[in-house]
């Protein structure tokens, strides 16, 4: 009996203290979450010039916004700038990392200026993405690390790293060096001669052919000709998974985005490092047959072995650095395969899907194609005008329209040494500044939204969204029911093609809206080869086939918003398609 009032005692000592425990936390939980509202609202109401941003309030001390974050960045920040408005900078706490958000057009327009670019740069996130997404060695990365020295030929003032361990600007030089001109227009035809070699064969003949889904379709065969153009022939024959793995490495990234340690989830360090070792057999290989310092004017612009030039010249600035070991050059060209396939792959899928489901847009679109092709007196081929293919204006609405729609990334500055003003906010030295994307893609202050009676929500396609037309005052990107005078003047520049008497692509009035690519100096330089991959690998499908969805019309395709910040966002599920030959075009 007295060991059972015992039992009984201890037990009630332990509920007790279950008690006590579950309302201490309660407690710190209330009283946390109402210490940072009333902070954030004192910011808010502060009326001086120079004021700190606001911070979101957030329920657990230390770990902050943290766990809402990763749990769902995006709604997250929706959530965020549904509550403070887009001309309010927020400060979030993520654990030990403080971070500002900002999402107003205003605030890119600074943020990405001239002026703000000398003072600020993107180290925090490219270290991150470094270490946690590519794999590269602990021990390289206080090197990246210690280039302060910029983007530009001339190092900025007051820095003094050598010429040799500047690795931002040889990245930079290289990229704009190769990634246009003479170099950018080689990519391409190399890029659509091998996907033409894939694709119009005799496997798909004049009768139809059922496939289960277009964006696995693409990611076989784009990545598998963008990657021959870029890096040459000898990368995939490396390993027979390569293509498979890739895929499933950038399945896994949302899970590296977390840092997770390898015995918490071991597949995307396994998936990584089958790449990673594929990538150093390759480059051991081509080092055997190839000479990277022949990136001269008089040199090939292509050779099988490293492909591009711009391969070549990234193999060249890592020797001269002296810093670079195999597995960091490896974790640099994993990144480069990431960022020119994870972007563009996932917009062709949802370019090919708007234009394929809608037969009137595709018969629209065929037409200008139609004008952009000739066929090639030597060889009796079809041959594509790409520079006025990607100039035609529908083509380029669509286009501009998917991309505003379906990628979404955050693009970050780090203010240096002295604090940055943005209007009337203060961001302090080494702060991470993050602008979204899709903030900017659905900002209602920004875009045409139309009417009453004709309406565009902005979570919806409109392939007319960036079509001005003459006789049609209310047509434009730029929401003209806000402030006329802002369309014409908010110092961008008009992309624009001749009108004759249909309409003129127009990107005028939307800077801060539109920022695929990011912005300023470090605008990624792979957008001018992204946008004719994009639109010649239309161009090529529709011109040797035709091609049909099967989706069901009771079963949209959303995006994967899983994949948010990291560019190109795919289908949440399968678009099966059909596709036959076209029987004039068997011979060509």
């Amino acid at each position: 009996m007295e060991n059972m009032e015992i039992t009984l005692f201890n037990s009630g000592v332990i509920y007790d203290s279950r008690i006590i425990a579950c309302v201490s936390l309660t407690l710190i939980s209330l009283t946390t979450y109402f210490v940072t509202s009333i902070n954030s609202s004192f910011s808010l109401r502060q009326k001086k010039r120079r004021k700190a941003p606001p911070g979101v309030p957030y329920w657990i001390p230390i770990v902050g916004n943290l766990f809402s974050f990763l749990w769902n960045r995006c709604l997250f920040l929706d959530k965020a700038v549904e509550n403070y408005g887009y001309s309010t900078p927020l400060l979030l706490r993520l654990g030990p990392v403080k971070l500002y958000f900002v999402s107003g057009a205003d605030h890119y327009l600074k943020l990405f200026s001239n002026r703000a670019s000398r003072s600020t740069n993107t180290k925090a996130a490219v270290l991150f993405a470094l270490e946690n997404l590519f794999g590269t060695p602990k021990s390289i990365l206080p090197f990246y690390a210690a280039d302060n020295s910029g983007v530009n030929a001339n190092p900025l003032p007051g820095t003094n790293v050598k010429p040799e361990h500047r690795i931002t600007y040889f990245q930079a030089r290289a990229a704009h060096r190769h990634l246009s001109g003479p170099g950018l227009a080689h990519m391409t035809e190399l890029y659509l001669n091998f996907l033409k070699k894939r694709v119009v064969g005799d496997q798909i003949g004049s009768e139809w052919v059922y496939l289960p889904n277009l964006y696995q379709f693409l990611q076989v065969e784009v990545f598998a000709a963008a990657v021959e153009a870029m890096c040459g022939s000898y990368i995939l024959p490396t390993s027979s998974t390569f293509i498979s793995d890739f895929w499933e490495f950038v399945d896994t990234v949302p899970t590296l985005f977390k840092g997770l340690p390898r015995w918490m989830s071991p597949r995307p360090y396994r998936v990584r490092g089958r790449l990673l070792d594929a990538i150093k057999r390759w480059h051991k290989f081509a080092h055997e047959h190839s000479d990277c310092s022949k990136t001269g004017t008089e040199d090939p612009e292509w050779e099988p072995y490293f492909g591009s030039k711009l391969m070549r010249a990234r193999q060249e600035y890592s020797r001269i650095t002296g810093f670079m070991n195999v597995d960091a050059l490896a974790a640099e060209d994993l990144g480069l395969l990431f960022a020119t396939n994870t972007n563009s792959i996932p917009s062709l899928t949802w370019f090919i899907y708007e234009i394929c489901r809608d037969p009137s847009l595709k018969s629209r679109v065929e037409k200008e194609i139609e004008v952009c092709r000739a066929l090639s007196v030597e060889t009796d081929e079809i041959l594509f005008d790409i520079n006025k293919l990607c100039s035609q204006p529908l083509l380029q609405s669509i286009y501009a329209e998917t991309l505003r729609l379906r990628v979404a990334l955050i693009v970050t500055r780090t203010p240096e040494r002295k604090d940055l003003d943005i209007g009337d906010w203060v961001f302090p030295p080494d702060r991470v500044i993050a602008f979204s994307s899709r903030a900017g893609a659905m900002n209602p202050h920004v875009w045409n939204v139309g009417n009453k009676e004709t309406p565009h929500p902005l979570d919806e396609f409109w392939a007319e969204r960036f079509l001005i037309y003459p006789n049609d005052p209310t047509s434009g990107p730029c929401r003209k029911q806000v402030d006329d005078e802002r369309c014409l003047n908010d110092g961008s520049v008009p992309s624009q093609t001749d009108p004759g008497e249909g309409p003129i692509f127009s990107m005028e009035g939307v800077t801060g809206g539109w920022i695929p690519y990011g912005g300023g100096q470090r605008m990624c330089p792979g957008r001018h080869f992204a946008k004719q991959e994009i639109i010649g690998t239309l161009a090529l499908l529709l011109t040797y086939y035709e091609i049909e969805l099967e989706v069901q019309k009771a079963r949209t395709p959303k995006c994967d918003m899983k994949f948010f910040p990291f560019g190109g966002l795919p289908p949440t599920m399968e678009i099966p398609f059909r596709m036959r030959r076209r029987v004039n075009e068997a011979e060509n």
